[in-house]
């Protein structure tokens, strides 16, 4: 009675609770968000690192340098890694096929990769030239697509440039395609932006999106696979009075997952579920150990010579027993009426049964016992007839396991 009384101000406790559920943000449904990060250290340089058709596929990496592998051989070699955006990349850039490597949108082949550092940090600003703050956000829409959104504030502290582009890379930490080659920071997705203010001191209030139909053709599939990406927000530009190409300023993280939202209101209703079963299972394990050490023990055996005769030894549990009736299965009868019996606790009764005739199908007997605080049951056995057993093998009774009486077993 405690524990249903516990489990009652339990469950009304975590109602009472204001449970988690999806978000609505204009008719979509936020599936999980994360604030954007702070602005990365402007030592940090983007590598980018054109794959070769024939690997090796994996690039050196550095705590201060920041790895996108392009891959542009899918035509070529069958692959279901997308190459659409490499050759895209390649093309702004005014750069041929024959670019291995970029630091910071510079041209760095055949560079060392602390050369290519070097190089890209020459083309990087020495102060922050703008703020971002703002979200990411998985949502979904009425047909259940699902997309990235990031709501926004951008600041320029200076001047920038008409030509400053802000890339939205998806990067795949750890991708393998469908022959098996493998890469580290894969591009999947690159998506240029230019819906922002380029003025010093000019807030832009937006929210910029990258669509499902974009996702699903890079093959970013977030529902399926929510683990392992990474999303970097890099702007590329000119302050104003300089001729430089530079990377302004680079946001990353990984994207976020409904575990990242998780609050207590989430894990509510499933640790009292689990408590509630625990409960349920305790109690049925209690049960199977109070029946198994409740229920009789029962044993039969065939009388050696003269009429047909069992002898039955019956052992109680720690549980009062009533045998209240012993029937035989046609085509075998007994012999003389059946009075009902009483046995105490921990005690054993035995009695004999005799039959009409000697009969060659195996005897069935069913036993109706009530068992204290367990209930009504039926104890089935059945006796190998003794027309075919040497003397020596008479005595042996297969015993059926105990079944339920019809209806399944009642209180006492």
């Amino acid at each position: 009675m405690r524990t249903q009384l516990f489990l009652i101000v339990l469950f009304l406790s975590i109602v009472a609770v204001p449970f988690a559920s999806p978000e609505e943000t204009g008719g979509l449904n936020l599936v999980a968000s994360k604030n954007l990060p702070g602005q990365s250290s402007l030592d940090t340089v983007i590598h980018e690192n054109f794959l070769p058709q024939d690997g090796p596929y994996d690039s050196r990496s550095d705590p201060e340098m920041v790895l996108f592998s392009w891959w542009k051989w899918s035509e070529e070699t069958n692959s279901d890694w997308p190459d659409d955006d490499a050759q895209s990349r390649l093309g702004e850039l005014g750069l041929g096929d024959e670019t291995s490597s970029l630091f910071n949108e510079e041209q760095g082949d055949n560079l060392s990769l602390e050369e290519g550092l070097h190089l890209g940090r020459q083309h990087s600003c020495e102060e922050q030239v703008l703020t971002l703050n703002g979200s990411i956000e998985i949502v979904s829409d009425e047909y259940n697509q699902w997309f990235l959104r990031f709501p926004v504030e951008m600041t320029p502290l200076v001047n920038l440039s008409d030509n400053t582009v802000l890339y939205f890379f998806i990067t795949e930490d750890d991708a393998t395609d469908h022959h098996g080659r493998q890469a580290s920071h894969l591009v999947r997705d690159m998506k240029p932006e230019l819906g922002f203010s380029n003025s010093q001191g000019n807030t832009t209030e937006t929210v910029w999106e990258i669509s499902a139909e974009h996702l699903l053709a890079a093959g970013v599939n977030l529902e399926s696979n929510p683990y392992g990406w990474h999303i970097t927000l890099a702007f590329f530009g000119e302050i104003e009075g300089d001729d430089t190409n530079r990377l302004l300023a680079m946001y990353r993280t990984s994207l976020p997952t409904r575990w990242e939202n998780s609050s207590a209101g989430h894990f509510a209703l499933p640790v009292f579920l689990l408590i509630f079963a625990s409960v349920l299972a305790s109690g049925a394990v209690s049960s199977a150990r109070k029946r198994e050490k409740g229920m009789p023990k029962l044993n039969a055996e065939w009388v050696i010579g003269g009429h047909p005769a069992a002898h039955f030894t019956l052992r109680s549990g720690n549980q009062k027993v009533t045998l209240k009736s012993c029937e035989s299965e046609h085509p075998w009868q007994i012999k003389g009426g059946f009075k009902t019996k009483k046995i105490a606790p921990h005690s054993e009764l035995k009695f004999t049964l005799r039959f009409k005739e000697q009969l060659d199908a195996d005897c069935q007997i069913s036993l109706g016992l009530e068992v204290e605080e367990l209930g009504t049951w039926t104890q089935y056995l059945r006796l190998s007839t003794s027309a075919h057993l040497s003397a020596e093998n008479r005595q042996s009774v297969e015993t059926y396991e105990q079944e339920a009486s019809s209806g399944g077993p009642s209180e006492s």
